[in-house]
């Protein structure tokens, strides 16, 4: 089984949770939604913000813009610290990244108006309680069919074999038991055509999607997924997403 604090400490020393130089290059097809667009759909300059699983923090920098304060709490020191570095970078002033697990947030009850959360834990009922009344929940979370034709190549991968919907249903039951309205549930299953073979391996070192992922290791799995999924367009696979919108109701 995959160490995820392991791979994020690593991860976030080397590149935090930026995949721009890749995803600059990557042909999307079929994509439903943009995650900030939503987002930013629910904020305002007087939002009180807070971002779980922030990573690097790329994402609510670019958001901390449209809102009066935005708070970033991740589990991961080398994130949390890649964060920072991204900040004081930045000219944003009214953005604090903490060090946090999201099963403890570390913020008295009733006090954000819009938690967000993409492709990372959170826990309803500690996302409920910082919440305000008539707050909104919004995560964006990766389903089972994700990266589907390379996962089948290697005969494992992130939630591989599990039914589609099976994690937005657990989502579903957690969040409404916690207290929680859902206001919208969507997925998207869309084309990705990476540019080439090394950035599809820079995804596959950086990311969960195949456990223990080994370059020398799985070589033979690499030049079956060329083989088979190298078209005139890139690397062909996909990226499946489901979006998950809910508020906490005022009394």
């Amino acid at each position: 089984m995959i160490n995820y604090k392991q791979l994020y400490e690593r991860v976030g020393s080397v590149i935090g949770w930026d995949f721009s130089r890749i995803e600059k290059k990557t042909k999307v097809v079929g994509k439903k939604w943009k995650y900030i667009r939503v987002v930013k759909r629910y904020i305002n300059k007087e939002t009180i913000l807070l971002d779980v699983g922030t990573g690097s923090g790329e994402l609510l920098l670019e958001v901390a813009q449209f809102v009066k304060k935005a708070y970033g709490i991740d589990y991961s020191r080398s994130m949390i610290k890649t964060a920072r570095k991204n900040l004081a970078e930045s000219r944003v002033s009214n953005v604090e990244f903490k060090l946090a697990d999201a099963k403890r947030i570390p913020f008295s009850k009733e006090y954000f108006d819009v938690v967000i959360c993409r492709h990372s834990n959170f826990y309803p009922k500690e996302v409920f309680r910082v919440l305000k009344p008539g707050g909104v929940f919004i995560t964006q979370q990766v389903g089972e069919k994700d990266k589907e034709n390379i996962k089948k190549v290697f005969g494992r991968g992130q939630n591989f074999g599990k039914k589609v919907g099976t994690l937005m249903n657990r989502y579903s039951r957690e969040l409404k038991k916690a207290g929680f309205e859902i206001l919208k549930k969507d997925t998207c299953n869309a084309l990705e055509y990476y540019a080439n073979m090394e950035d599809l391996i820079f995804l596959l070192k950086n990311t969960p999607i195949i456990p223990n992922f080994n370059i020398k290791k799985d070589r033979k799995f690499l030049e079956g997924i060329e083989r088979r999924y190298k078209t005139k367009q890139g690397i062909k696979t996909n990226s499946f997403r489901f979006l998950m919108i809910c508020r906490r109701p005022n009394p």
